[in-house]
Formats: structure tokens, sequence, C-alpha cells
């Protein structure tokens, strides 16, 4: 459910409407110091509870509480659980900041249920978006002057059963050709835990596997049963040497539901790009960094290419996957869908890799996959997590970063991009800012962006 329109009123009041008599906590984000200028905002549930912050499938989840003592603070964790020991981000406002919305020093004004009533403001904003239920989280954004992108991604059981059919992917034709013995799907230790699932090394007909697992905690929930089983559907209809091949999916019960998957000995490109960050591995693409972006692009051509088209919205480096032989596949389609439209909505995603018009719920195409591809590429020129050395120069007053969600509000405006290092093939980093450019029509076609990878490594191995 996706509303952009324009209004002289105040965009607080819709806000709290969405929640009814629930608790919640609407938090503004601004790009100075004096919070006049409007950046992005976002508004949780305060139910103390693991929620999805975007949508069932992000892979950002949030715990938002009301203390007693008047004050709120959001938790951001990476895992679906909540219970990951380093969470993402901690904010907070204490009692006299939420209940006089005052600019804090992020930058935050703040706003909840327990407001005796709705502040005035002179901001443009956007009208109510007419809805009959609320999600998990909403998050809206403000883009140049008077329009506002209001973005509610509503996790409804009823309807999603009604519009995939629920009770008929079990007896799905390929979910049923692909299915295996349980009992002969083996597994050993955790490899991996992300969004949706847990990976674990194992054994299949006497060879190497990775097994995909939902956590015990979800195994209940129809919807997550769903979107697995989706996810293994999709998967397994995919068929390119640099996409991690499908084996089978197997289950005698809810509970040991799993995908099996070709074992990839390798490891994430992330673990290799940490290693080299750790180890001083020189910057820039040597033969092997630009073979690893070749080996991507031939992915996402492959994907782009299809009849309907598939587009896999979650490209980053953990999601590429290295075998022993270093060879790179793409991986994990947990929200990858077909295009049946020539544009889709609905945001979802990882944030630091996610274009632009996916973070307002504007309208996309396969082009949001080639501004993932730019971040994954400067990842692999410079080893550090996107955006990492504009974090470290653009401090508040306080000398302190800037938070994550200042970070995407001034990558939304253009204001900030990915690194490329000097040390970077020209070529490639030419590349590498197309992809990033704000404006999706600026960014090369995945087929384009390949022959022009492969002109760069036909010109290295001369």
């Amino acid at each position: 459910m996706v509303s952009v329109e324009c209004t002289s009123g105040d965009y607080i009041v819709p806000m709290r409407s969405k929640f009814g008599n629930a608790p919640y906590i609407i938090q503004i984000i601004h790009t100075d110091e004096n919070c006049t200028e409007l950046g992005i905002g976002f508004a949780y549930p305060a139910s103390g509870t693991c929620e999805g912050a975007y949508s069932d499938t992000t892979s950002y989840y949030v715990i938002a509480n009301l203390d007693a003592n008047g004050s709120a603070s959001i938790e951001i964790f990476m895992d679906r659980s909540c219970l990951s020991n380093d969470s993402f981000t901690l904010v907070s406002a204490d009692k006299n900041t939420l209940a006089s919305h005052s600019c804090d020093i992020n930058m935050f004004r703040w706003y909840s249920s327990n407001d005796g009533k709705t502040p005035n403001t002179s901001d443009p904003t956007p009208a109510d978006e007419s809805t009959d239920e609320m999600s998990a989280g909403a998050i809206f954004g403000a883009v140049i002057g008077s329009l506002l992108v209001v973005v509610f991604v509503a996790a409804l059981a009823s309807l999603e059963a009604a519009i995939r059919g629920q009770s008929g992917l079990w007896n799905d034709d390929i979910i049923t050709a692909k299915r295996i013995p349980r009992d002969k799907v083996l597994t050993d230790k955790l490899i991996s835990r992300g969004s949706f699932g847990e990976v674990y090394s194992g054994v299949y007909n006497n060879q190497k596997v990775a097994v995909k697992m939902l956590p015990a905690a979800t195994c209940s929930n129809l919807e997550q049963v769903t979107d697995f089983l989706l996810e293994a559907k999709m998967t397994a209809t995919l068929e390119h040497p640099h996409i991690v091949s499908f084996v089978g999916v197997a289950w005698d019960s809810l509970s040991d539901l799993c995908v099996v998957l070709e074992c990839m000995d390798g490891g994430e490109l992330r673990t290799l790009l940490d290693k080299y960050e750790v180890t001083k591995h020189p910057v820039g693409f040597d033969q092997q960094k630009a073979t690893i972006a070749l080996q991507v692009c031939h992915a996402l051509t492959y994907l782009h290419s299809l009849k309907p088209s598939v587009i896999h919205r979650d490209l980053k480096s953990r999601n590429v996957l290295l075998n022993s032989d270093m060879e790179a596949k793409l991986s994990d389609f947990g929200i990858s869908r077909e295009r049946h439209d020539r544009t889709m909505t609905a945001g979802v995603g990882t944030s630091l890799w996610m274009a632009p018009e996916v973070m307002l719920g504007e309208r996309y195409d396969d082009k949001a996959d080639m501004f993932s591809f730019g971040v994954m590429l400067s990842e692999l020129d410079v080893h550090t997590m996107p955006y990492t050395r504009v974090k470290k120069e653009m401090l508040d007053p306080n000398g302190r970063e800037m938070t994550d969600s200042m970070l995407l509000a001034k990558v939304v405006l253009g204001v900030v991009k990915v690194e490329f290092s000097d040390a970077s093939s020209q070529s490639i980093a030419e590349l590498g800012r197309a992809c990033v450019s704000v404006d999706p029509t600026k960014r090369p076609k995945a087929a384009e962006a390949l022959y022009k990878l492969q002109l760069i490594l036909s010109r290295k191995t001369r």
C-alpha cells in the first residue's frame, strides 16, 4: 500500500491515525542541527516485542519501547529473532525530549502515543492514505519541498493467503517434483543466520550440501512458511552457472522443512572482503575481484532476461557466495519476485544496498538491482561496508558518526554516494558510479554492464 500525495497539512496526524489505540513511537529525522530541514521519518508500534521494521521480509527488525519513566527507545536488529548480542542501532529519547518534541543531538524529533495533543507543524506533508489495516511497521520519507512519500507495508495473512494460494503451494508441481526424502538430509554445524532462516552444512546422497531451515520459533507461522516455500520454488526454477544450484526441498512436518542447496565452500563474499580489510589487501580491482563482479553481472543479466524478468531485490556482498575455486554465485532469493508488470512497488531489501526509489516506496524495475550492484562494486574496490568512510567523515557537532537513518536520507537525496578508490580501474569506477545514479534511467542495464566488464577483463588479460 503506497501513497504519494502533496498536502499543506500536518504529517504527524495521519501517521498517528494508523495506529488507532495501540502505542507507537514516531521518529522524525532532519538534515540540519536545528531540525528545520526534513529528511526522512519512521513510525514503529511500541509493543516491546520484536517487530518487522518495514515488512516481514526485510533484514531489519525492531524492538520499540515506551518506558514507564516517560522515555522511548528503539533497538534495530539484523535478525528476525531480535536476540543478537549486537544490535544494529540503539536510539532513545528521554522524557523531556519526547514530550516537547524538541530537536535532539542526533537531529531527531520524537512523538508518541503518550502525547496529550497533536502538535502543529508547518512542514509540507502527506495526506492520509486509505487503508483498513495497520502493518507491523510504517515508514515515510521526505523527498524535496512539498513532496512526501508514505509507505505502509502490511503483513496481512488473510490477504497473502488469497493472493498466493497458500493451501495449494504444498502441492505445487515444482515443489512436489523437487521434493526429496527428509531422512536423507543430514545437518551439521550452523553456517549463517539471516532474515530468511538458518543455513547449516550438511550431507545429501553422500554429497556436501547447504541446508536452509526456518528458525524453530517461526515454523508455526504460516506466512513465513509460505514465503520459505516460495523462495524454494523460485530457486528451483533458476538454472545458471553463477546462481547457487537448487538440490531439493524436504519435510516430514512444518518443524523440519528445509531447502537443500549447492555447497559453497568459499563462504560469503563479505567474509572475503572483511579478511582483505584486515590483511591490508590492495584496494582497487585485480583480476580476481573483477572476475567476481563479472560473474555476478552474468547472474543479473540472466535474471533480468527471463520472461517475466526476475528482480533479486536484495543484492549485497553477503548474498554472493564463493566456491572452492573462487567462482561467485548469487544466492538468497527470499524477496525476489517475478516482474509481471512493468514496474513494482513495496520497499524491501537491505537499506545500505537499496536503491532510492525502493527506499521511498516508488515504482521500480530491474534498475533497482543495478543500484545494488554499483554498491557491491564499491565493496569489491575498497573492501569496507558501504558508506563507511562517509560515516566517519561526516560527524555531528559532538564528534559522533551519523546514524544510518541520516545516512540513508542523504543517499536518497543524492548527497552521499559510495566510494571508489584512486587505485580502482577508471572504467570500473565509472561503471559503478553510473550504477548508483539516483535517477534509475541513467543506470546501465545488466547486459550493458556485463559487456563493459567483459571489455575491461579482456584488456587485463592481454
